[in-house]
């Protein structure tokens, strides 16, 4: 007599296709908690640029505000002190948290997708983004109270690392008593984009 064939797999044999198996998802798995981590930096670095350039725009906009005693208009007084943001370009050139504007809603908070929150008042919104700016006159020098007219301006949007909630002082974040000097010299603790005109 022949002995029959026995069909199926030995539980070697599957123990083995689950050891393969595991070994497979397990890679797939960090993988994708890799890509996770780096979509969403990626999501933040686009939007944090996109901060920063509304920023940008903004002081633009704030320098039509300005009139500047030119050739063609010796007697004009300059209104620096019209602008919303431009007047603080006499601090020293040091980094500053602007005021939040309420007729503009526009001001150094921001949600994670970008939009512009009202960080001060009694019920202030916690941002994920904060802006900084820092002024200065370019070529000041023997050329009167206001320079030859030309303001240099500097935006830092930053937010906190993940994994580091740390901060530089007690203060929440982007509040108004952090010293943003101070805050520029801890890049382990806040990721930054910077924006120049």
């Amino acid at each position: 007599m022949k002995r029959r064939e026995q069909q199926g797999y030995t539980i070697v044999e599957l123990m083995m296709a689950i050891a393969v198996f595991a070994i497979g998802v397990s890679g797939v798995i960090a993988m994708q908690k890799v890509t996770l981590a780096s979509n969403r930096h990626a999501k933040n670095l686009a939007v944090a640029n996109r901060i920063a350039q509304a920023w940008m725009e903004r002081l633009a906009a704030d320098a039509t505000q300005w009139n500047y005693p030119g050739p063609r208009n010796p007697s004009a007084a300059s209104d620096l002190t019209d602008t919303d943001w431009l007047q603080e370009v006499d601090n020293e050139a040091d980094w500053f948290r602007p005021d939040y504007i309420p007729t503009q809603e526009f001001g150094p908070g921001f949600t994670a997708l970008g939009a512009p929150i009202d960080t001060t008042g009694n019920n202030p919104a916690t941002p994920a983004f904060c802006t900084h700016i820092r002024l200065s006159w370019l070529n000041r020098d023997n050329q009167g109270a206001v320079g030859n007219g030309l303001i240099r301006a500097e935006v830092r949007v930053f937010w906190q690392r993940e994994g580091n909630g740390g901060a530089v002082d007690q203060n929440a974040f982007c509040s108004v008593a952090t010293d943003p000097v101070e805050l520029g010299k801890h890049p382990e603790l806040y990721h930054f984009v910077y924006q120049a005109s």
